[in-house]
């Protein structure tokens, strides 16, 4: 006799994993050049001092890629970083709440990531 009945298709893990390794190639190669130029190029002397004023400072972030490149920066980010975070809880034996704990830390990454689309799209 044969199976007539359809398997669920699982959709949301390969999507969880794919912000996993949007998050991972955000940390690894993204955050980086970004800490390296908002932070250490100043201090190093590869940037003066001089060019870092708040007008300047307003015109890169008013720029709308700017804008999404930090939204892509933290979110992918907090993806990453809550991902890691279940599994590390799935290791010291969370895996029996994973009813809870699956919408938990999405929703802190899905907050978060809300968030830096809020206050990067309200400066003006």
């Amino acid at each position: 006799m044969r199976n007539t009945r359809v398997d669920a298709i699982d959709k949301v893990t390969p999507m969880t994993w794919g912000l996993f390794s949007l998050g991972g190639f955000i940390v690894a190669l993204l955050l980086p050049v970004f800490i390296v130029m908002n932070g250490l190029a100043y201090s190093f002397g590869f940037a003066s001092f001089d060019s870092v004023d708040y007008d300047a400072t307003l015109t890169w972030i008013g720029n709308p890629l700017a804008k999404i490149f930090i939204v892509v920066l933290v979110g992918g980010s907090l993806f990453h970083a809550m991902h890691r975070i279940k599994y590390i809880l799935y290791d010291f034996g969370a895996h029996r709440h994973k009813a809870v704990l699956e919408p938990l830390v999405y929703g802190i990454a899905a907050v978060g990531t809300i968030a830096a689309l809020f206050l990067a799209f309200s400066f003006p």
